[in-house]
């Protein structure tokens, strides 16, 4: 989930990200594959479509969030206009033209968030259903719609209409906190339960893609070297010092880290801290904007400047106006003409000894001939806990299992 009560505001300047449209350019048996296009901001974004007729919406895809929510006609309650709430040109899901629609306030109840990651105000939502068209796919789900504050989003348009939350479904989950792909996938509509990405290369993606989310299925080419699946464990220390939530939310895709090393040097890792159920460390898959900077304790971090002979940047530095990150911890400088000589990252999962290697040039951010450690810390000491997103994820595949609560990776 994106770090998007900071950052909202400051995106309200940006205009709504266009997306290519959907090409389903797997073989059927892989899946239906939804063309990405990476934002500055929040994370990824792709174009899916709500109602009868269908009104395309570019979506916020993020592992991190519950169910599929949508910015609606609501406003205060519905004390006041959608112009009061939201800003001219924005877009969102309208309820009143859509055929299909059935408002479900009097079967579920409204629900609020707050604190949360989205608005430095109580994100609140009501229930309804109708269809979702994704692929080939078009049935009926059970969707969140937005109640915004009078005056909250009325600066500009921010690049999206909704948020497709792709996080698991455990076996006490509430309809209303499903996923839609599980919805539809619970409906027969999708053959398998699976959901995978990939960052794209030259030639994996369409067009102006920068990634693809597959649904219903995975590609059996870029899964080739073999998938490594991992359990999917709780981490009931996930909305004490990563997600701000109230009420607190529990069901991501985290797995147990058993080892992490820099270069060949394995890391002290906190045992103590109980963050899962089987009181490992945890590495929590997300691809939005916590998922960015690659995930080390507060040790680990130290030792790598250590061996990077890296440089302290003052926080006032015009280097960290935009910083790799939107993490709390320092941030550091390197000679760029050392990045080779930086030792390679390594994690091992709970499930597997396998190693998952990460290469200085994914944890360096470059830019106009300055290199900054782009490392995320959570936590103090040796503990353990990250988001795993864009810069672990380079060079592999990685596969969300439904049915099975696992997650596999494969090299690329």
């Amino acid at each position: 989930m994106s770090d998007m009560a900071a950052n909202l505001i400051a995106f309200l300047g940006l205009a709504a990200v266009v997306v290519a449209a959907p090409i389903d350019f797997c073989n059927p048996p892989d899946g239906y594959d939804l063309p990405l296009v990476r934002d500055p901001y929040f994370g990824y974004v792709g174009n899916v479509s709500m109602g009868t007729p269908a009104q395309e919406l570019t979506m916020f895809i993020d592992w991190t969030w519950t169910s599929q929510y949508v910015l609606s006609t609501t406003c205060s309650n519905g004390t006041k206009s959608t112009e009061e709430c939201l800003s001219p040109g924005q877009q969102i899901f309208d309820q009143s033209l859509s055929t299909t629609f059935v408002n479900e306030t009097s079967k579920y109840a409204d629900q609020v968030w707050y604190p949360n990651e989205f608005l430095p105000a109580p994100f609140e939502v009501s229930y309804g259903s109708d269809i979702q068209t994704l692929g080939p796919v078009a049935t009926p789900i059970t969707l969140q719609l937005s109640d915004i504050q009078e005056g909250l989003l009325t600066q500009m348009p921010i690049g999206f209409g909704g948020i497709m939350g792709l996080m698991p479904t455990f076996p006490d989950t509430a309809v209303t906190q499903q996923s839609s792909f599980y919805q539809q996938y619970q409906a027969k509509a999708w053959e398998a339960p699976y959901t995978a990405f990939s960052m794209c290369a030259d030639e994996q993606c369409p067009p102006g893609a920068d990634a693809v989310q597959t649904f219903g299925g995975y590609s059996k080419k870029l899964a080739s070297k073999g998938l490594t699946w991992y359990p999917v464990v709780s981490v009931p220390t996930v909305n004490e010092i990563n997600f701000k939530l109230s009420p607190k939310i529990f069901s991501y895709w985290a797995i147990g880290i058993s080892t992490f090393s820099i270069g060949g040097e394995v890391q002290e890792l906190d045992l103590a801290s109980q963050q899962t159920t089987g009181a490992t460390p945890a590495a929590i898959f997300d691809h939005a904007s916590k998922g960015r900077g690659l995930p080390m304790s507060e040790k680990a971090y130290e030792r790598l400047t250590e061996i990077a002979n890296a440089t302290l940047i003052p926080t006032e530095s015009p280097l960290l106006i935009v910083p790799p990150n939107n993490g709390m911890q320092p941030f550091y400088e390197v000679d760029c003409a050392t990045i080779g000589d930086l030792p390679t990252i390594s994690y091992t999962f709970i499930g597997s000894e396998k190693p998952w290697t990460v290469t200085p040039e994914a944890y360096v951010a470059q830019g106009a001939g300055r290199c900054i450690l782009d490392v995320r810390v959570i936590g103090e000491g040796s503990f353990q806990l990250g988001n795993f997103g864009d810069n672990f994820l380079q060079g592999k595949y990685i596969v969300f299992d439904y049915e099975m609560l696992r997650v596999g990776l494969a090299e690329l």
